[in-house]
């Protein structure tokens, strides 16, 4: 298992000290989160690309901007932002993107599911084109978009990875808010690429506790040996981030 850090906690400040903080922690490796890109620069991926190798930082993921289309004239928003993120993933050379299902929890499931098949009919083929994977994520309690538990979820891969190619971004934060973290792993465990790391209301874990230490055991048990992103609220002091970073590198070497 990998240790990384979403840049995303960053997203504020300017890409060039993004990154710079994200070094002054001591991270090597991150995943690149698309809000920490402005919209008037959405189009210059490459902009990005110049900004992490003179970084020296190895973007191992990205997390897709986002969009929980709640009307069906807003596909095609929801489209270019899947498609914007995935050539940002291939400027800065990484092979995975994590995405969520880009639909509203509010929308009918007959409007959902052709709103699910119009989105990723178009970002599907194209991350292909690219060789990129798409991981999907299972989302917050709170979240405005549909796929916070096994049956959400399955309803959503039916629809966009009937094939069961795509793969599965563990957010533990949201499992433990949802309370489906066993349901998860049973369901999902041998397709997990990639696992959002943080406590609840996305604090930093500084200390083992029992539920992580369960996750990591079953995870390991899987035979993951992908990224652990810490993924934490822009609020987190530097200290605190620090403190997390020194306990799960040495957790890590457990599994």
């Amino acid at each position: 298992m990998k240790l990384s850090l979403s840049n995303g906690i960053f997203s504020k400040l300017s890409l060039d000290g993004n990154f710079a903080a994200v070094k002054q922690l001591g991270f090597t490796d991150i995943e690149f989160n698309m809000k920490s890109i402005k919209k008037e620069h959405d189009t210059d991926v490459y902009r990005e690309q110049k900004a992490l190798a003179a970084s020296d930082l190895n973007c191992l993921t990205l997390h897709s901007a986002v969009l929980h289309v709640k009307d069906p004239i807003e596909v095609h928003q929801a489209v270019y932002y899947g498609k914007i993120s995935l050539e940002c993933a291939r400027a800065l050379h990484t092979n995975l993107v994590t995405v969520h299902s880009n639909v509203s929890k509010k929308l009918p499931k007959q409007v959902r599911q052709t709103c699910l098949r119009e989105v990723f009919g178009e970002i599907t083929p194209f991350a292909k084109q690219l060789g990129i994977k798409l991981s999907l994520e299972n989302l917050s309690y709170n979240s405005t978009g549909f796929g916070k538990n096994v049956e959400q979820l399955d309803e959503v891969l039916g629809v966009i990875d009937p094939k069961g190619e795509m793969g599965f971004t563990f957010d533990l934060c949201h499992a433990l808010e949802t309370k489906v973290m066993d349901e998860l792993l049973e369901a999902y465990g041998g397709r997990v690429c990639n696992v959002h790391m943080a406590n609840k209301a996305h604090q930093p874990f500084t200390r083992e506790t029992p539920e992580l230490t369960a996750f990591l055991t079953k995870l390991h048990g899987f035979g993951y040996e992908g990224p652990i992103t810490l993924e934490l609220d822009h609020k987190t002091p530097l200290e605190e981030i620090a403190k997390c970073k020194a306990m799960f590198e040495k957790l890590l070497k457990k599994f």
